[in-house]
Formats: C-alpha cells, sequence, structure tokens
C-alpha cells in the first residue's frame, strides 16, 4: 500500500469547456475516485432532490455560505479517498472563491489565491477555457443547461472574464479548449500531469495512458476502459 496519500487533480473551469469529459475521462483512466464540490447531498426537506436545489436559490449571502462549507465536506471525503487512489476534483474552492467576485457584497473570506486553513489543497490545477464563439457553440451543440450562476455570466461577458481572472490567481495550469478536441485536451493533461511527477507517483498509470495515447477521450468513456 502506498505510504503516502494519492495525488489530487483539480479541474476548473465554466461551462462549455470540456470540463465534464475531462475529469470522467481523467477518473477512469487513472482509477480515480471523483469527487466534485459541493458533493451531492439529499435535501432534508425534499428527498428526491440534492440540497444544492434549494440553497442556489436562496439570497447570495446563504448560498455562498453553503458553497464555502460545502469545499470543507469535499475536502473529508478527499482525505479518505486520497489513501486508496488518486482523486480528480470536478470544481472546488477556487471556484467557490472567484464567483463571489461577482457579488455586491463580497464575503469577508481569503483572499483570493489563499487557501481556507483546513482545507485539503490540490497537487494541481488545470483551468480549462475556451472563447466565446466556442463557447456557445458547444452548448447548443451538447444541449447543456447552465447553472443560475452560468447564466448570469452569459448575458455579460465581462463578467465571466472577471470570474477566469479570479480563478487565475491559483496560478492554475491552464489549457485554451478552444481549438482542441477531446483527445488533444487530454493529451495535454497527460503532458502536465507528467510534467508535475503525478504520473510516476501513480503506480501503472503511466504505462496505461502511453499504451492508449491513440484513443480519444470520448472512446474511454464510450467504451469504459
Amino acid at each position: 500500500m502506498n505510504s503516502m496519500p494519492y495525488p489530487v487533480i483539480l479541474v476548473e473551469g465554466l461551462d462549455g469547456v470540456g470540463k465534464s469529459t475531462l475529469v470522467n475521462a481523467l477518473a477512469t483512466k487513472l482509477c480515480a475516485s471523483l469527487i466534485a464540490s459541493p458533493p451531492k447531498m439529499q435535501d432534508p426537506l425534499n428527498q428526491n432532490r440534492d440540497l444544492r436545489t434549494r440553497m442556489d436559490q436562496r439570497k447570495t449571502s446563504v448560498r455562498r455560505e453553503f458553497y464555502r462549507s460545502g469545499n470543507f465536506h469535499a475536502s473529508l471525503l478527499i482525505e479518505e479517498a486520497r489513501k486508496h487512489g488518486p482523486v480528480v476534483l470536478d470544481r472546488y474552492w477556487p471556484s467557490t472563491a472567484s464567483f463571489a467576485v461577482l457579488d455586491d457584497h463580497q464575503p469577508e473570506w481569503e483572499p483570493l489565491g489563499i487557501w481556507p486553513s483546513g482545507l485539503i489543497e490540490p497537487d494541481i490545477m488545470i483551468l480549462l477555457t475556451v472563447n466565446e464563439d466556442n463557447r456557445l457553440k458547444r452548448m447548443t451543440h451538447r444541449g447543456l443547461v447552465s447553472t443560475d450562476e452560468e447564466t448570469r455570466l452569459e448575458k455579460r461577458s465581462q463578467l465571466r472574464g472577471e470570474v477566469i481572472e479570479a480563478l487565475r490567481c491559483f496560478e492554475p495550469i491552464e489549457i485554451d479548449t478552444s481549438h482542441l478536441n477531446t483527445d488533444e485536451v487530454f493529451s495535454e493533461v497527460v503532458f502536465w500531469l507528467n510534467q508535475s511527477g503525478i504520473l510516476s507517483s501513480i503506480s501503472g498509470s503511466h504505462d496505461e495512458i502511453s499504451a492508449h495515447k491513440d484513443t480519444s477521450a470520448d472512446a474511454y468513456l464510450e467504451k469504459g476502459v
């Protein structure tokens, strides 16, 4: 058994950048746990829905604190999961902190780029970006539904830029997916995982990914490899 915690890989990005495809592909190929923040939690007032659905309809201050708390819940899940294998995160504290820059009355949290005390930090953060034309095409083509917050951003591209700039404060590896297919995005991420030494810390992962380097990320998902 690995005596050290396995690596934690965070993928950030706004809707339409290919984030969901990437996190699923990485989790599959690395045999990693996939954790989203906030994690799914049953609404105590309605057992048939996720608590996030109700919290998204509350006033901004309540919603922000729910998302902040969700990060600590996710951190506990990460702590346990990384004992047994690598972890891939679908958004985390950087998203929570960065979306808060849109608020008229911003919460008195840590400065952007600073992680709250007690929160597990990822070993690497990948930020996917895309230009507006390609983002809209992808959203339409895939029939994706935006979150309430993303819908606000769609109306003002300047706000999207502010969130992206806030995410950059966490010093991510940034990949522009505007003119890349899923296979190319996956290969770029694998390159950075290799450069950072993360692949070498996961027994067998480097050889497995190399053996499938000509297989697209979509194929990984479809075949369930």
